[in-house]
């Protein structure tokens, strides 16, 4: 009887997996050879199915949908569109401690000020990171009223060193924005117009092209400044007064993203920090409380028009990451363990923004 009512569902609500799977490849650009077609219509079929019985459930407070991802297994999709490294505290990086009021808005969300651009979208490459700076020095410039075209991630995605080698060697294996505000800080960066991205489609870092004869720096910042690791009041405050964050989460479980507050990151679960997003914003659904207004960086088709609203406590809820060194530690450094991290997937333990946005002059 289940087994029926769920087949039924999709039926009723997707249309035979036939034809979802012709509309999915037509939609998002997809071809495979003859023997993948089959494996990844497999997959598909079996991402129909769960989608199906999740959104049957009455009680559910976010709803799945077909994403760019339907034709991943969950482990493809951990292992190729998450590119997070955390590196250890550094002298170049200081924590805002500054005393706060409570008084806050009850809705915050940066996009109506115009300071946050259009979605954007990383593709097959692990520059999270990369994407993470860029639209939040995007915003900073904004905020300093600095009128500039979109500016390029793939210039940070290729020419931001990870010497450290946390676990990743930077590009699209991953780093952190903090790493990517440095780099501009000494060379500035250029727009998506001169320096366009490919990455996504080739998923190689490829060689830079930093120097000033290459590209026109147009922005610059002085430094960039750190939110204190799972602060609830700090980041309350600095997203309602300042402007964005970049943070970090457990993305494993969005691969099906739709609509609504996303809550299945579990605080009793292995909680892996392993993607870097932009927080714009936050507020109160009617139905299901409060939340965090998420920017993601897979396309505006993924989500809500690529957005993210993850659950929102009013106290402190944390849990553990007890697989550090897959993407928050460095090998013989501290954290190799577990890390504690606090709310909604994570999202409160690393955040950071760029200081002193201006019109770079070669």
């Amino acid at each position: 009887m289940k087994v029926l009512a769920v087949a039924l569902f999709v039926g009723l609500a997707l249309g035979s997996p036939v034809d979802e799977f012709s509309k999915f490849k037509a939609t998002h650009g997809k071809s495979y050879h003859a023997l993948e077609e089959q494996e990844r219509y497999k997959i598909f079929e079996s991402n129909l199915e769960k989608i199906a019985q999740h959104n049957s459930n009455p009680y559910r407070t976010w709803d799945m949908k077909v994403t760019q991802f339907a034709d991943l297994t969950a482990e493809e999709f951990k292992a190729t569109l998450t590119g997070y490294q955390r590196l250890p505290m550094s002298g170049q990086e200081f924590s805002d401690r500054r005393m706060y009021s409570k008084d806050l808005p009850a809705h915050v969300d940066w996009r109506d000020s115009g300071v946050i651009t259009d979605p954007k979208n990383q593709g097959s490459c692990g520059s999270c990171w990369a994407f993470a700076t860029v639209e939040q020095v995007e915003s900073y410039a904004a905020l300093n009223n600095i009128t500039i075209d979109e500016l390029s991630a793939q210039e940070i995605t290729s020419c931001t060193p990870n010497t450290m080698q946390c676990g990743g060697s930077g590009g699209c294996q991953g780093a952190i924005p903090q790493l990517g505000y440095s780099y501009i800080q000494l060379f500035g960066l250029t727009t998506a117009k001169e320096y366009p991205y490919w990455s996504g489609v080739t998923m190689i870092t490829g060689r830079c092209k930093y120097d000033l004869d290459s590209r026109t720096p147009v922005v610059g910042i002085t430094g960039y400044n750190t939110i204190p690791a799972n602060d609830l009041e700090a980041t309350l405050q600095h997203v309602a007064n300042v402007g964005p964050l970049a943070v970090a989460g457990d993305a494993s479980a969005w691969q099906f993203y739709g609509s609504g507050v996303f809550n299945n990151c579990a605080y009793d679960e292995n909680i892996s920090i392993n993607h870097a997003i932009q927080l714009v914003g936050y507020g109160t659904d009617d139905t299901h409380g409060d939340y965090w207004l998420v920017r993601n960086s897979w396309g505006a088709n993924w989500g809500e028009h690529g957005y993210i609203r993850l659950a929102r406590e009013s106290e402190v809820v944390c849990g553990e990451d007890r697989t550090p060194m897959s993407g928050t530690a460095c090998v013989g450094g501290p954290g190799n363990d577990f890390q504690q991290v606090c709310g909604m997937c994570g999202i409160l333990f690393d955040s950071s923004y760029p200081l002193g946005a201006f019109p770079f002059h070669k």
